[in-house]
């Protein structure tokens, strides 16, 4: 189920991805990566464009549920492929996950080349050492081959794409994107990621588009979906949830469905903010746990996040503040900055998301909930804004 808030005012994006399908049709697109926070919508953007694709066979895969080890992977890649050209149950989905149930759909696919290729990776891994480049390069091969053979285009959509990038772990591999080829007649791709910089490096030869948060339009078309008011009061409690949430999508609707029960935005920002296993906590948690996932080094990163998150400093002052040398401190910074969680400004380092900043500073003072707080200790925390 799409989330209201993933597509209010997306039209942007929807028109935009329509667009360029239209013109795959005709022989003629590029491949595209939306780019953006976590929990900014992009799935639910794509996941919306797919349900309206005819005459072109989409295909979505989730890399954060994929196995990312070459022999696994080129299985599994080929599976979701057929799966979805095959238009199966869900039910059926995890058959399609073994070798052994693929190699019996040679009747059903009815493409001599494409099944060789498939046959090709069940004598590679017979192998005492299979050759797993050959074994990626075989899977994302397969589908362009298939359409061919079909006279079928393939829409491949790559969710959580920079997992991808953990093939180039392995050493016959070490550059996964080199071995793709994103030219391919009868493929494009649409892919998303969190990890904007990396994204932005790498995918060159991609048409780009960032996700931005909310306007204070969209946020007030937003909590007007959820509450009907008078037009004055609306709009004051609307920009109040803007400046809250900075205008995320998934935080002000958290916000918002929040309020249809305190009645206060900024009660209901902070309740849902620091009580354990509600919507805005675990965004925050999940969103740290990606970084610390991406960047490497826990214990120094989070020392960093927590001193960075009650004062923005310089350099200097940060490596102070953690008992590292400059050099040290500022190896981990950067590692901060290139999973999108640091920026720099004016010589000092600041939280390029206020909403994680704020949960990182307050339950690192104590103020995290098992239970929703009372209104006197939620407003003993808005002391702390």
């Amino acid at each position: 189920m799409v989330r209201k808030e993933a597509l209010i005012h997306r039209k942007y994006y929807l028109d935009l991805l329509d667009k360029n399908t239209s013109s795959f049709k005709k022989g003629a697109a590029k491949n595209i990566a939306l780019l953006g926070p976590r929990k900014s919508g992009k799935t639910s953007i794509v996941k919306e464009h797919l349900k309206s694709v005819k005459d072109i066979v989409p295909v979505y895969i989730d890399l954060e549920k994929i196995s990312l080890n070459p022999e696994n992977f080129s299985i599994e890649f080929i599976g979701n492929i057929l799966f979805h050209y095959l238009k199966k149950p869900i039910g059926e989905y995890k058959k399609f996950l073994l070798l052994d149930h693929l190699l019996k759909t040679n009747e059903q696919i009815k493409s001599p080349n494409a099944f060789n290729l498939l046959k090709s990776i069940e004598n590679e891994l017979l192998k005492i050492k299979p050759s797993q480049k050959f074994l990626v390069q075989t899977a994302f091969n397969f589908v362009e081959v298939l359409g061919k053979e079909q006279n079928k285009r393939f829409l491949l959509m790559l969710d959580n794409f920079e997992n991808l990038l953990d093939l180039n772990n392995f050493t016959q591999i070490k550059d996964v994107l080199s071995i793709i080829n994103f030219d391919a007649e009868n493929t494009r791709y649409i892919v998303t990621s969190s990890a904007i910089k990396e994204c932005l490096s790498l995918l060159k030869d991609f048409e780009c588009y960032e996700i931005k948060n909310f306007d204070k339009d969209e946020t007030s078309n937003l909590f007007g979906s959820f509450v009907k008011m008078n037009v004055t009061d609306k709009e004051k409690v609307s920009s109040e949830i803007f400046s809250l949430s900075n205008g995320h999508p998934f935080v002000a609707g958290a916000i918002c469905k929040k309020f249809i029960e305190t009645k206060n935005a900024q009660r209901a920002f902070l309740a849902d903010l620091l009580t354990k296993n509600h919507s805005i906590y675990n965004y925050c948690n999940d969103s740290l746990n990606y970084c610390y996932n991406r960047a490497r080094g826990q214990t120094l990163l989070k020392s960093i996040l927590k001193v960075i998150a009650n004062e923005e400093l310089r350099l200097s002052e940060i490596a102070r503040r953690i008992y590292r040398s400059a050099p040290v401190t500022k190896s981990i910074i950067e590692r901060l900055m290139e999973v999108d969680v640091i920026y720099k400004k004016d010589k000092k380092f600041c939280f390029a998301d206020n909403v994680l900043r704020l949960w990182v500073k307050l339950t690192s003072q104590g103020y995290e909930f098992d239970e929703l707080p009372d209104d006197k200790m939620l407003d003993e925390v808005a002391k702390q804004l």
